[in-house]
């Protein structure tokens, strides 16, 4: 062979190979009807805003149609999973509509379903020959409108896995900084995810699929980095996103998990949002600065004995701090503190000596800061020589170095909120982390992120796990709504619900 056909041989085999590597993740398009049906079977919710409801036992007991939906007993892929002694049907539409019919195990017998005796079927719990179907199975009621969808769906369930799936492989997306001032955090987490990843694959993988990890950029430009997301969501078929960075796009990015349904744990953010209509899709791990504050507020108003004082609310005017004052300001009415000022300036340029010389002169005896380490630094020396000795409340993964270097005029009225606390950490949790940050060559620097990372990854984990080898986003979801404090080793215990999208809340108080 030449050597410009062994070039050419060569090219075609990498491109054989990229091909088959795309083709074991690729994804069948659904049409909107299907879609629609897709969601009935797995999640027993209807599109059309049309009530589903499960008739169940001899009775006829009504429940909601989320509580039974058909993907539960028959599968993501329809083909039935034995529970016991139940055995659901296969009810994939290959199999439903064979043309010689059906004989089951306890020796009913009916001919091949039509979309017709299909519909009555599900409503009335009678097959094509009449005869009566196990009461364990459910009826429901449901609109022509939603029978036609799931029907159409299920003459697609074959074909359809949901992106990131393949026989041996499970692809797994996250967005990280690897260029300028934020790369060194990017790469510490990274490293945790590879090494974590790199262990679950030595171990065989979860139910033989090896994890593979794509990144995508995050940039500081935020057009940028939402790009970046948006083809990592809709192009790279990962199956999830695991700890990405969010700072400062919290909310688009966890809009576009749910546009494009794809499950998120673990978002590195100082905001995470608990409004479940935004949230269905992203978990976060631990509290942000909202219930931070909130905690600071419940302590300073039980704790400090004080009557209804003058409070400050210093904070930079940047992307999610209003909503942190906030959260802080109703906390403190609800328990008759309603003496708030507020000190709001440009990020990274506070005014100190205006700030202090206004908050002095009206009086102010606690202070709620959520400012930088600098500006914590520089209020505390304009504090000093005002010669003046206010409480001052702050998150600590904000600030903890700035606080430990405060002058003494603050004495003993210093107090920090901390999502969690060093006994949190495990020897196991320490010792595995600590093995994955030799394994990546990572110093200690940029440790919470590195916890972030490593518990996310867990989180992740142990939703594929609790899902089983039948594999699908509604079953992934479904799993990490049941977590119930699941133990990382490094964070407090991850509690998850239906209606709870941050694994642990509250803080912690600590006083400096």
């Amino acid at each position: 062979m030449t050597t410009k056909r062994a070039a050419r041989a060569r090219t075609l085999a990498a491109v054989l190979l990229l091909a088959c590597a795309g083709a074991a993740f690729a994804q069948v398009k659904l049409s909107p009807q299907e879609e629609a049906g897709k969601r009935i079977y797995l999640e027993g919710v209807s599109p059309s805003g049309t009530p589903l409801q499960a008739l169940v036992g001899l009775q006829g007991t009504a429940v909601e149609g989320t509580s039974l939906p058909c993907g539960n007993c028959h599968g993501a892929d329809g083909t039935g999973r034995p529970e016991g002694a139940i055995r659901p049907a296969n009810i994939v539409w290959r199999e439903l509509t064979k043309s010689y019919g059906h004989r089951h195990d306890n020796g009913r017998e009916h001919g091949p379903f039509t979309e017709q005796s299909f519909a009555e079927l599900l409503t009335y719990g009678k097959d094509p020959a009449g005869n009566k179907l196990d009461p364990t199975m459910p009826r429901y009621i449901m609109s022509h409108k939603d029978m036609a969808d799931l029907v159409a769906y299920l003459k697609r369930i074959e074909a359809d896995l949901d992106p990131g799936i393949g026989q041996d492989r499970l692809r797994i997306g996250t967005l990280l900084p690897s260029k300028g001032r934020l790369a060194e955090l990017g790469q510490a987490m990274s490293g945790i995810l590879r090494s974590r990843a790199e262990a679950i694959n030595a171990g065989g993988g979860l139910f033989g699929r090896k994890i593979e990890l794509v990144a995508a950029e995050f940039s500081e430009d935020r057009d940028a980095a939402l790009a970046n997301l948006g083809k990592l969501l809709r192009e790279q078929d990962v199956f999830a996103v695991v700890s990405p960075f969010t700072v400062g796009v919290e909310t688009e990015i966890s809009a576009a998990a749910e546009k494009e349904r794809v499950p998120m744990v673990g978002p590195f953010t100082l905001f995470p949002d608990s409004t479940l209509a935004i949230n269905r899709y992203t978990f976060y791990l631990l509290s942000g600065l909202r219930d931070q504050g909130r905690a600071l507020a419940r302590f300073a108003a039980v704790s400090l004995k004080l009557s209804n004082p003058e409070v400050g609310l210093v904070y930079p005017e940047a992307d999610g701090y209003a909503e942190v004052a906030k959260a802080v300001e109703e906390t403190l009415q609800e328990r008759g503190w309603n003496r708030v000022r507020r000190a709001n300036y440009p990020p990274q340029r506070l005014p100190v000596e205006r700030v202090v010389a206004e908050l002095q002169q009206k009086g102010v005896q606690v202070i709620f800061f959520f400012g930088s380490e600098a500006d914590l630094a520089a209020f505390g020396k304009q504090v000093r020589d005002a010669i003046w000795s206010p409480y001052l409340l702050a998150p600590g993964p904000k600030v903890a170095r700035a606080a430990l270097d405060l002058p003494t005029t603050f004495g003993d009225r210093v107090y920090l909120a901390y999502p969690t606390l060093p006994e949190d950490v495990t020897a196991h949790g320490s010792a595995s982390l600590s093995g994955l940050q030799q394994k990546s060559k990572l110093s200690n620097r940029h440790q919470p992120a590195q916890i972030s990372a490593y518990a996310s990854m867990l989180v992740l984990e142990e939703g594929v796990k609790r899902a089983g080898r039948d594999l699908s986003r509604a079953k992934f979801l479904g799993s990490l709504e049941n977590l119930y404090g699941f133990e990382t080793g490094v964070t407090p215990g991850i509690y998850f619900g239906p209606n709870r999208r941050i694994g642990a809340l509250g803080a912690h108080i600590v006083s400096v």
